[in-house]
């Protein structure tokens, strides 16, 4: 169990890095089209706590393609590079517990109850604060699958208000 949260902590940990990284080269995915903006939207997903076009890219994609195209695209691309925060939430979840058990405990009732429409909600409204929802659903081992779905859901929302205002200009 140590190994495996370790190799996917190393894994997030390079994500990030190389999104970092390479973020000067995340405008030139722009000429790649529909797949650029998912790339776009991936990479400023799983660059944790730093600003990325990712949202410019939704509404100048929305300019040049079909609105639906390209809000597929970046929600996917989104909901998937979220996966890092996830990732990092799960490989520091025996420490965490181990720290701050009685917290844990408190925290892990309130965050059940209401994990859904906290994911969804501020998954659909753009704000910094996303990477601590995918890390504090990673330390209570939400689903990933759902984890996925429900980000899914709220970017696909966003993106298609985004991507129509872009038609709309």
């Amino acid at each position: 169990m140590k190994r495996q949260a370790l190799f996917i902590f190393l894994v997030s940990i390079l994500l990030i890095y190389l999104a970092f990284q390479f973020q000067d080269k995340l405008s030139q995915f722009k000429t790649l089209g529909i797949i650029g903006i998912f790339l776009i939207n991936f990479f400023g997903s799983a660059t944790i706590f730093l600003p990325t076009p990712a949202l410019v890219s939704v509404i100048s994609g929305g300019i040049i393609y079909s609105v639906i195209p390209v809000a597929f695209s970046a929600a996917l691309g989104g909901a998937l590079g979220e996966l890092v925060g996830l990732m990092l939430g799960y490989s520091g979840r025996q420490i965490f517990i181990r720290d701050h058990h009685r917290l844990y405990l408190f925290l892990k009732a309130g965050f059940s109850k209401f994990a859904d429409a906290i994911i969804f909600i501020f998954a659909l409204i753009p704000n910094p604060f996303f990477d601590a929802v995918g890390i504090t659903a990673g330390v209570f081992s939400f689903s990933p699958v759902r984890f996925i779905i429900l980000v899914f859901l709220g970017r696909l929302l966003r993106d298609i208000l985004l991507a129509y205002l872009g038609a709309k200009l």
